[in-house]
């Protein structure tokens, strides 16, 4: 059985470990909720956009236009997202086992990745998968407090590749926020564009267009897929807040149960070392 020193000491070590478990609780809980409120925003001017485009995607020529159309040729571009550092539970451990099956997913594909996170950029490397990122872009800027020109780097990237046809497709990959508890990874396609509602509404021959259908097309795609970029960005640091939060809590608890027993222990070893003492000068006294 351990000594009471022995039981003190670990008492103390995981006293420690709850603070900084607790302390990191409240840390990413706030981040969460900072989050929260930047997603709903986002989500927000996303959905406007995308009910603009949605009424001028009935439009003559639509299925024809440069970001717009299909390509039978070129690699598959994957934008695949996770976090720089660890502590949230499984929420890496999860995208690096998708990552590891990439190719049920993509079989017949020469993909390009593009990894945004530090934990899923060395699994990338670590798998050996081509890495699309120009000399001087890694991704590291996307993965903390980015900025609108770091997503605007990033979007310019991929539809040059896709204008080039050096990529056919555009593919993210990234948490979808749920709720404190469920995070989900979700799949979408950046390029070509579709809009994300549900149906297309038929093009109003009565709208008159200034300064013209066309020319406010070619500048509503990119916003459009700007904005979808911003949203997946927001919804996977939402749900890494989330699942830090969870995790954190968690490790707080399990320290909590861990020192009522060390707590119990302890008083135990001292009672039986106080019984043991008393014996002692009992048994002496009548030496």
């Amino acid at each position: 059985m351990a000594s009471l020193k022995e039981v003190k000491t670990r008492i103390a070590s995981v006293g420690t470990t709850r603070k900084i478990t607790q302390a990191r609780q409240m840390v990413a809980s706030a981040q969460l909720h900072h989050m929260q409120g930047v997603l709903e925003n986002t989500k927000q001017y996303k959905l406007a956009l995308d009910q603009i485009l949605a009424g001028l995607s009935g439009s003559p020529g639509w299925d024809e236009l440069p970001l717009v159309g299909h390509q039978p040729t070129g690699a598959v571009a994957v934008v695949i997202l996770s976090s720089d550092s660890g502590m949230c539970g499984a929420f890496n451990a999860n995208m690096i086992k998708l990552l590891d099956n990439i190719r049920v997913y993509y079989p017949d594909e020469d993909l390009l990745f593009f990894p945004i996170g530090k934990k899923i950029r060395e699994a990338v490397e670590r798998a050996g998968h081509a890495i699309g990122w120009p000399e001087g872009l890694d991704g590291s800027q996307l993965s903390g407090k980015y900025t609108d020109k770091e997503v605007t780097e990033l979007l310019s990237l991929l539809i040059d590749l896709f204008r080039n046809k050096q990529i056919k497709q555009a593919d993210l990959i990234y948490y979808q926020y749920k709720s404190m508890a469920i995070q989900e990874i979700k799949e979408v396609t950046l390029l070509p564009f579709t809009t994300t509602l549900a149906s297309r509404v038929a093009a109003n021959e009565d709208y008159i267009y200034e300064p013209g259908r066309e020319e406010l097309i070619d500048a509503l795609i990119p916003m459009a897929l700007r904005a979808q970029l911003h949203y997946a960005l927001a919804e996977n640091q939402t749900s890494e807040h989330a699942a830090r939060t969870m995790a954190m809590q968690l490790a707080t608890e399990n320290a909590d149960e861990i020192l009522a027993e060390l707590q119990l222990t302890y008083n135990k070893l001292r009672q039986q070392n106080i019984t043991t003492e008393l014996l002692d000068i009992i048994g002496s006294s009548f030496a």
